[in-house]
């Protein structure tokens, strides 16, 4: 167990035991999103639900809820990348000439395309940093390009 989750379940642990509170009896978790907290596997949620399997674990629904205010901004974001680039046909050469693959648009009702939207921007984002970074300072840019690139 990672030294972190080790300390955060002792800690857990050592709180509950003063207050007469026995893992054993316990009947519910609900933790963050984290990694360390509620990992599958490895999180604090998984060694007491190991420990005691009538601990169900639920996320915490605000920070659930706080995530999705990050991913729409995300889908927004890739969006708007694509609308940036092929709006003339300059940019788009532009982002072909340092990214090998090309922007894929999004559809408000396929899944399938946001995932590849997505994939594209994630695989080689620092490919379209350098292009958006060559529109930005091209001399020959219009105002509007360079701040659309900046």
């Amino acid at each position: 167990m990672c030294k972190k989750r080790g300390r955060l379940l002792v800690e857990i642990l050592k709180k509950s035991e003063p207050e007469g509170l026995d893992i054993k009896n316990c009947r519910g978790q609900s933790y963050d999103n984290g990694e360390n907290m509620a990992g599958k596997y490895q999180g604090v949620q998984a060694h007491i639900s190991g420990s005691n399997p009538l601990a169900k674990f639920v996320p915490c629904a605000a920070h659930t809820l706080n995530l999705v205010g990050v991913m729409a901004g995300y889908f927004g974001t890739v969006n708007c990348l694509y609308i940036h680039f092929s709006a003339s046909t300059n940019k788009w050469e532009v982002l072909l000439k340092y990214s090998p693959l090309a922007l894929k648009k999004e559809s408000d009702t396929r899944w399938p395309s946001r995932r590849e939207a997505v994939t594209n921007v994630h695989k080689h984002s620092d490919k379209i940093v350098e292009a958006l970074n060559h529109l930005a300072l091209d001399a020959v840019s219009s105002p509007e390009t360079k701040s659309g690139a900046v």
